[in-house]
């Protein structure tokens, strides 16, 4: 089985695997956005994301959609289902704290300070090292400046020698079992004089913006 995922179900970097793999006899499950799409016509069996139609290039609705879809199918095929739905219950009350006022003026000092930079270096660890990845592109795709993902434990490779006095870091550090080599990373990235902006369950005193 084949398991593509799209938003919009025309991707050709998408649909043209799985029309060669549906020759080859295998069935698809595709995970897609736009009822009627391509992708969603070659499917054997059909999962919509119900995001809504995207207006921006940056897709972040069907992303987090997406994102919700694979944990609980990995949780329901661990026959873990009802605790699957309980962290995307959790993770959605966890959304609404950001929409609020409070934490909306905090962003946008966070972004005041970051408009005029011209490099941001995003760094995570397992699997935050994706989202560090996913993170550098809605900002070039929104703010039009140069990021960059890393993961952690290349820092010392190539990376740190990009970093000067006030070059803007974002930290993803989860509450897992990367948060203190993630949170060593940071301070690896402070002692060169970078500005840390961590994202993150808890604040650090590495962090100079949470």
């Amino acid at each position: 089985m084949v398991i593509p995922i799209s938003q919009s179900g025309e991707t050709i970097d998408v649909v043209d695997p799985v029309a060669k793999a549906k020759k080859k006899g295998s069935k698809i499950a595709a995970i897609v956005n736009v009822l009627g799409s391509t992708l969603y016509r070659q499917a054997d069996f059909k999962i919509l994301l119900g995001a809504g139609q995207e207006k921006a290039v940056i897709g972040t609705k069907s992303f987090i959609a997406m994102i919700a879809v694979l944990i609980l199918a990995a949780y329901s095929l661990a026959e873990k289902q009802t605790q699957g739905k309980a962290l995307l219950k959790k993770a959605a009350e966890n959304v609404r704290e950001i929409l609020s006022e409070k934490f909306g003026k905090n962003l946008q000092k966070i972004a005041d300070e970051l408009k005029n930079k011209e490099h941001v270096y995003v760094i995570g660890r397992g699997l935050s090292y994706a989202t560090a990845l996913e993170a550098t592109l809605k900002i070039k795709e929104t703010a039009y400046i140069h990021a960059e993902g890393f993961a952690g434990g290349e820092l010392k490779h190539g990376v740190i020698a990009l970093v000067e006095k006030g070059t803007p870091c974002i930290v993803f550090a989860p509450n897992d079992e990367t948060y203190d080599d993630i949170v060593s990373n940071a301070q690896e990235i402070k002692a060169r004089g970078g500005f840390i902006i961590g994202i993150g369950p808890k604040n650090n005193k590495v962090f100079d913006r949470f």
